[in-house]
């Protein structure tokens, strides 16, 4: 497989062959497979924050790749990325960047498949089912997921709620927080001030705090008790949301899994209350 045809992870794992990783070496392979874009001009030190090792980690990993050191790899990864993300698609009709976009979702979805923290995740859902009510923040495009994932676990029984509208209702919201109670904020680059901040109070006022981010550096999980990290990397310097809403959906499964007649009812009074309203076109059968 050549670099120019190859996907930048595909591209890694043919230079790694045969190679043994340590389990920093690998997480440095990881940032670079699923966040080519801001790789592709990121110092090492930059890498080597988002892959939680130090700089000189990240110097060697250049150099078992044969490499002099990260400049070197660096310049190779961005031509690799480059090639590939402009390549034509096989399909004629197909719009080069869509096909970006399918293929960098689905290294997406394939890198958290292999790499997410299943432990963490259950301490997620522990929480939650703990706390005597769930407060969701998130803003902007990062709401995405966010709003799924409370209106799921809303529609299943569960006491949670999603703040997205900032300003007095957000601090509302978080000022009738307690140690009784568990917020879960999204947040990933560039991380939104006041979901920041909400973390911050929550916690504060005895809360439980889980936030879901793409590195355990960000702000927001610096002050969290679960940080489960998730690649968001897209195409055209775009975040991509697919792999957010897989774990929003994730999430909430697991939360339904928990007591299946308690979700099943909840879906049942949920679905007649909607019909009742009319929300459901009548061609919906």
């Amino acid at each position: 497989m050549t670099g120019e045809s190859a996907t930048v992870a595909q591209w890694l794992d043919d230079l790694i062959s045969g190679t043994r990783l340590g389990p920093k070496a690998a997480r440095v392979r990881d940032v670079l497979a699923t966040q080519p874009t801001y790789c592709s001009y990121a110092t090492a030190a930059e890498v080597a924050e988002r892959a939680e090792v130090n700089g000189a980690t990240v110097v060697r990993f250049a150099q078992t790749l044969d490499y002099p050191g990260w400049p070197q790899l660096q310049a190779d990864l961005r031509g690799v990325y480059l090639a590939h993300r402009y390549e034509q698609p096989a399909s004629p009709g197909d719009g080069s960047m869509l096909a970006s976009a399918f293929a960098r979702d689905a290294e997406n979805l394939r890198s958290l498949e292999h790499s997410f923290d299943f432990p963490t995740a259950r301490s997620v859902v522990a929480a939650i089912r703990a706390a005597r009510r769930t407060l969701v923040v998130a803003s902007g495009t990062h709401a995405v997921a966010a709003s799924a994932f409370a209106l799921l676990a809303e529609s299943r029984g569960l006491p949670v709620s999603h703040e997205d509208r900032g300003g007095p209702q957000l601090a509302n919201a978080l000022a009738s927080l307690t140690d009784q109670d568990c917020l879960v904020a999204w947040s990933f680059w560039q991380h939104y001030r006041e979901t920041v901040a909400a973390v911050r109070l929550a916690r504060a006022a005895g809360a439980a705090t889980c936030v879901i981010t793409d590195t355990h550096k960000s702000p927001a999980a610096r002050a969290a008790d679960h940080v489960l990290v998730i690649p968001t990397e897209g195409v055209a310097n775009l975040q991509s949301m697919t792999a957010a809403t897989s774990v929003a959906y994730g999430l909430a499964a697991e939360l339904a899994a928990g007591n299946p007649e308690r979700s099943q009812e909840a879906a049942q009074r949920a679905d007649s209350v909607w019909r009742g309203l009319q929300l459901f076109s009548e061609e919906s059968g």
